[in-house]
């Protein structure tokens, strides 16, 4: 009797290990899994970042249309006089950011730029506020008293006051606002009269700097990061928008408060100031 019963247990225990090598996978079966696997990840992952980026866009497309109304209510409520940003050389509190803040539609706007506080309004999702980082002389993107300089991928900052800055994603173009600092250099461009400022001028941009003077003169950048040396001779303004921020596209809003998202190399074709030349040879742009 006790013979049988071991006897039965070494039987079940063969079949056992009979059913699971016959249940479990070989090798060459794991890695065709894992193979498989993979080629869906490569397949998904591609889509899953242009949706993304998509999503980026579009919120910042959002944030423009935002600004470009803001200025257009301040110039209401101001019988449509020519927009200042900077009146004086004493006049560095408010720049555009701070002068259009009650004009937004978002009440806490205004509370949040006087605290030197997070603005989301004032932020590309492709260059957010967790991306800044407080750089050194050495990395050329400094400029000295007034702030630093973003990228592509990160946002400028505008020290306006002791302890109290903007950091933002975009800009403005000057052409279409008072600065004193800048105003002799650029005259011959600026749009004065509000109401009679053609739809299609750019009005603000995804940029590294809070404001720019394009011309059509300008060069092409070295580099589309945005992580060259910045321009402090006002030779060259059109770097400060040839980004690549959204896939080689920057968003612009007009004054006729139209969004677009625009290829880098047509940034030269856009009506950026009176007289604005376009140039006759074709736009290359660096490969990064």
């Amino acid at each position: 009797m006790a013979w049988n019963k071991r006897m039965r247990r070494i039987e079940n225990s063969k079949a056992f290990t009979r059913i699971c090598r016959g249940s479990g996978f070989t090798l060459i079966e794991l890695l065709v899994v894992i193979a498989i696997i993979a080629l869906l990840l490569s397949i998904i992952m591609p889509a899953l970042k242009k949706a993304k980026d998509q999503a980026r866009k579009v919120i910042c497309m959002s944030h423009l249309g935002q600004l470009g109304k803001g200025i257009e209510a301040y110039e209401g409520a101001n019988d449509f006089k020519r927009f200042v940003a900077r009146r004086d050389a004493g006049d560095t509190n408010l720049y555009w950011m701070g002068k259009i803040a009650p004009y937004v539609g978002d009440e806490h706007y205004g509370e949040q730029f006087r605290l030197g506080q997070k603005i989301d309004l004032l932020l590309c999702p492709s260059a957010p506020y967790s991306k800044f980082v407080t750089l050194d002389a050495a990395s050329g993107l400094v400029v000295s008293g007034t702030g630093q300089v973003g990228t592509a991928a990160m946002p400028w900052e505008w020290k306006w006051q002791d302890n109290l800055s903007t950091i933002s994603s975009y800009g403005i173009n000057s052409f279409l606002a008072y600065d004193s600092m800048y105003e002799d250099t650029f005259k011959d461009g600026v749009y004065t009269n509000w109401t009679s400022t053609p739809g299609n001028v750019p009005l603000f941009g995804c940029t590294r700097w809070l404001q720019g003077y394009p011309r059509g003169t300008d060069r092409v950048p070295a580099s589309l990061s945005g992580q060259q040396m910045f321009d402090t001779g006002n030779v060259n303004h059109m770097e400060r928008f040839c980004i690549d921020r959204h896939s080689k596209q920057i968003n612009i809003i007009y004054k006729d408060l139209s969004v677009e998202s625009v290829p880098l190399a047509e940034l030269w074709q856009k009506q950026w100031h009176k007289g604005f030349k376009r140039p006759t040879g074709a736009i290359t742009l660096p490969a990064q």
